[in-house]
């Protein structure tokens, strides 16, 4: 039987910004090499090369996607509970995500809970369960922010990214390309919840949608992982 949980309420507050930071990316283009790349920002070539595991230069392929050490983003959740909870429809064009947890129970919506707006969905699952990413992406911030406990958060394609908050324990990295189905975290309480629950987002350039918009119908389901990166 299921475990019934979810975020517990929060003092009514509007436009709330949970900041962080992550690493600024370059994706290699034909032509390029260490040294313009490491020019181009201003960092040492051995420097870049450490930071992606690189022992040979010649191992630079195009397509590629590396992390520029020393050099961050900053990004915010925005949060603002005077207004509707997001959009009716999924932006355009649409995004499909698998769901995160196999089993499990949604155990609170999207929307207006308690007078503050909850920017996704609960699914309880019992402690430790594996949280998998909702699709191929880059890890964009891992840590603890206040009310998500630890979180995760993956950047995708087409300016989309998924969140997940009150875990056990995240065994990603940020900067870390993750692929569709890889275990990414373990259900847990941490942050502000009544019980071991996995708290989803989806946000599309940084604004909430109803998850359950981009996935499959039912109940949560299993996770499909080839393994390997995207």
């Amino acid at each position: 039987m299921a475990v019934i949980a979810g975020c517990a309420a929060a003092p009514a507050t509007t436009n709330h910004s949970y900041s962080y930071s992550y690493p600024v990316t370059h994706t290699v283009q034909a032509g390029e090499t260490i040294y313009r790349i490491a020019t181009r920002y201003g960092i040492s070539p051995n420097a870049l090369m450490r930071a992606n595991g690189l022992s040979d230069p010649r191992q630079l392929r195009v397509g590629q996607v590396l992390t520029i050490p020393g050099s961050y983003r900053r990004f915010a959740l925005r949060r603002d509970n005077s207004i509707s909870p997001g959009p009716s429809r999924p932006p355009a064009p649409p995004h499909s995500f698998a769901w995160p947890i196999a089993g499990g129970e949604v155990s609170s919506g999207f929307g207006i809970r308690h007078g503050v707006m909850h920017d996704g969905i609960d699914i309880a699952a019992p402690p430790g369960t594996p949280v998998h990413a909702a699709d191929d992406g880059v890890v964009v911030y891992v840590g603890r922010m206040r009310g998500y406990g630890n979180v995760v958060i993956v950047e995708h394609s087409d300016n989309f990214a998924t969140v997940y908050g009150h875990d056990a324990a995240n065994i990603v990295h940020e900067g870390e390309r993750v692929a569709r189905g890889q275990i990414i975290g373990e259900v847990g309480t941490s942050g502000r919840t009544t019980g071991p629950n996995l708290h989803f987002e989806v946000r599309y350039d940084n604004l909430a949608y109803n998850p359950l918009k981009f996935l499959p119908s039912g109940a949560p389901a299993a996770v499909t992982f080839a393994g390997g990166g995207c």
